[in-house]
């Protein structure tokens, strides 16, 4: 029961409402929040937005400020004076940068003005630090790429193959069957494009394969050493990775 309220919690709090005028903005960021994994609720206009919100809470509202009737700056103050909604982050994403429109909406309590188009590790960390009580500076994405830990993986004398499962610029968690001993420290070599991106890393949670709730078996590495060429290499596999079919904004 306990795992079940925690994943609805979970749930709960990555629920996104999009709110754009511009389709193919709102194509865009949606399809870029989902592969933040956000759940997104899109609407074009703030009536839509509002209606939305009797029935169902979301953990963030991104909104432009040009809409069809009501403006985002007329939903943030709407937000800000409900005393329901107030505790909803407001971010504004739009193509309008005039300074004093972004005056505005910060004194409105907005959480953060963005301007189209953004970059997606900006996005991501002004959702972070709107969201979160423990923000989160750097991407996070699933991957299936090879990786050797240590030189080489063996079992029994055998060389057994390893996965990053998930990588972002700081650290990586490798899929395996024999994780290492925490806090021990590895050179790493993972293969983007074939390139062998090549670093040392510092193992700082492992999971077996056990009894009980199935979580996967592996290692989260931190990176402690890492050359500015490889780590550019991955923040740019990184944002290929996340922008790959989704058309530009702006």
């Amino acid at each position: 029961m306990t795992d079940r309220k925690e994943r609805m919690a979970e749930e709960k709090k990555r629920l996104a409402l999009l709110v754009d005028g511009y389709v193919k903005d709102l194509f865009a960021t949606g399809m870029l929040l989902q592969r933040l994994e956000y759940d997104v609720y899109i609407v074009n206009s703030a009536e839509d937005a509002l209606q939305l919100m009797e029935t169902a809470m979301p953990a963030l509202v991104m909104t432009e400020l040009s809409l069809p009737r009501m403006s985002g700056l007329e939903l943030l103050i709407r937000i800000k004076q409900e005393p329901r909604l107030k505790q909803v982050p407001v971010i504004i994403h739009t193509s309008a940068g005039e300074p004093r429109k972004e005056e505005h909406c910060l004194a409105s309590g907005c959480a953060g003005f963005l301007k189209k188009p953004v970059e997606p590790d900006a996005l991501y960390r002004a959702i972070q630090q709107a969201t979160e009580a423990t923000p989160r500076n750097n991407i996070r994405v699933k991957v299936l790429l090879p990786v050797m830990v240590g030189g080489q993986a063996q079992s029994g004398g055998v060389l057994s193959t390893e996965y990053v499962s998930e990588l972002s610029e700081d650290g990586i968690f490798v899929r395996t069957l024999h994780p290492r001993p925490l806090k021990a420290e590895h050179p790493v070599t993972i293969m983007i494009h074939s390139i062998p991106v090549k670093l040392r890393a510092v193992v700082l949670r492992s999971h077996s394969l056990g009894v009980g709730s199935f979580r996967e078996p592996g290692m989260g590495m931190k990176f402690i050493g890492i050359s500015h060429t490889d780590r550019e290499l991955i923040r740019n596999f990184i944002k290929g990775h996340l922008m790959k079919d989704i058309p530009a904004q702006g």
